[in-house]
């Protein structure tokens, strides 16, 4: 094989990897999504006091959404390499990623709930919450969250911690420059308000990519 063919598999190889990787990002937010509206859908049945066809529809809909999202999330997941031998901290802290993405799949149905029984997409807007949804999303982000990540550390090896650690410092870069031409442009009525919880997606999705790309190299 020539080296113009090593080349290019390369090359083919990274593609696929991020063509995996923001499919992934894409079916777990859908995922997430599918599951608030089901959630929802739930309550206004209960709210309502009542089953209709309509309600039927959607619910089937959103079930069969979230089971191919789920489905697509199971087929492309990370390789956590729960099936190889490994250390009880590689093993522990393989798990703690899990329960992250656990909390966040939680916390992202608990701030779509209360707007959907009114056709709002309550989960990136700036509509009111309940202060009892509002209580848990800041208690897990202040208190569960950074006890995950504490963990994670105290057990991730040197070249997991490495490959977040490159993720972390893309994705700072990104919201250098995003933050303030963002800023600039809606100063100058080019681009609508600045949305932080946006912003803050773009920024965890890059620190997310480059990670896992880093991590299966």
């Amino acid at each position: 094989m020539t080296k113009l063919e090593v080349d290019s598999a390369g090359n083919a190889d990274g593609i696929r990897k991020y063509a995996r990787l923001l499919a992934l990002t894409g079916l777990f937010f859908g995922f997430v999504l599918a599951l608030g509206y089901i959630t929802g859908v739930i309550a206004a049945i209960i709210h309502n006091g009542g089953f209709s066809m309509k309600s039927g529809r959607n619910l089937g809909g959103a079930l069969i959404a979230a089971a191919l999202c789920g489905y697509g999330v199971w087929q492309l997941k990370p390789d956590l390499r729960f099936d190889e031998p490994m250390s009880a901290k590689t093993k522990t802290a393989n798990w703690m990623l899990l329960a992250a993405v656990g909390l966040g799949a939680i916390i992202g149905v608990v701030l779509a709930v209360p707007g959907l029984e009114q056709g709002v997409n309550s989960t990136l807007s700036n509509s009111p919450l309940p202060v009892v949804n509002a209580l848990f999303v800041v208690t897990a982000y202040a208190l569960l969250l950074p006890l995950l990540s504490l963990y994670w550390h105290k057990n991730a090896d040197e070249f997991e911690r490495g490959a977040s650690g490159q993720g972390a410092l893309a994705a700072i870069y990104t919201y250098a420059f995003i933050a303030p031409i963002w800023w600039i442009l809606e100063r100058a009525d080019i681009a609508p308000k600045q949305e932080p919880m946006i912003v803050y997606l773009i920024v965890m999705g890059v620190w997310g990519l480059v990670w896992q790309v880093r991590r299966s190299n």
